[in-house]
């Protein structure tokens, strides 16, 4: 796979996918095409649909013959245009998150001899284990 598509957000290969598509699409067809479950295809929808101002869709409800709860509805999406500054937006959030992983400092590696207590105060410190691990009776170790 391009790494131009590893580094962009699964709504946004979904509706690259329907725009290009230039048809209606569901949700079913989504979690065929990217291997997902229709659940997470039918929630990245919802996402693109609600939350995202730049994806203009359009959007249609057709009535399925299935008996039962809640809406029995079948919701078609089709991609009219997606804008520009949303790609540009999420290039320049990628650079920046390039730049900040190559300023960050490195941590110091621990002696071998030192990494047990270096791990015990590792647990202490994060709320794991309340008191440091020597500390503890020999049956809880």
């Amino acid at each position: 796979m391009c790494e131009e598509y590893v580094e962009r957000p699964l709504y946004l290969l979904i509706a690259d996918w329907i725009m290009a598509e230039d048809r209606w699409v569901t949700a079913k067809e989504i979690s065929r095409h990217f291997d997902i479950e229709h659940c997470k295809a039918i929630n990245t929808l919802s996402y693109i649909l609600s939350e995202v101002s730049e994806i203009v869709c359009e959007v249609k409800m057709i009535p399925n013959q299935l008996a039962g709860r809640g809406c029995q509805c079948q919701r078609l999406v089709k991609v009219v245009r997606i804008d520009p500054q949303l790609y540009s937006r999420l290039s320049h959030g990628l650079q920046e998150k390039r730049v900040s992983v190559g300023k960050t400092p490195r941590m110091s590696a621990v002696p071998p001899s030192e990494l047990l207590f270096f791990a015990g105060w590792c647990l202490c410190l994060s709320g794991t284990i309340r008191k440091p691990f020597w500390a503890l009776p020999p049956l809880c170790l």
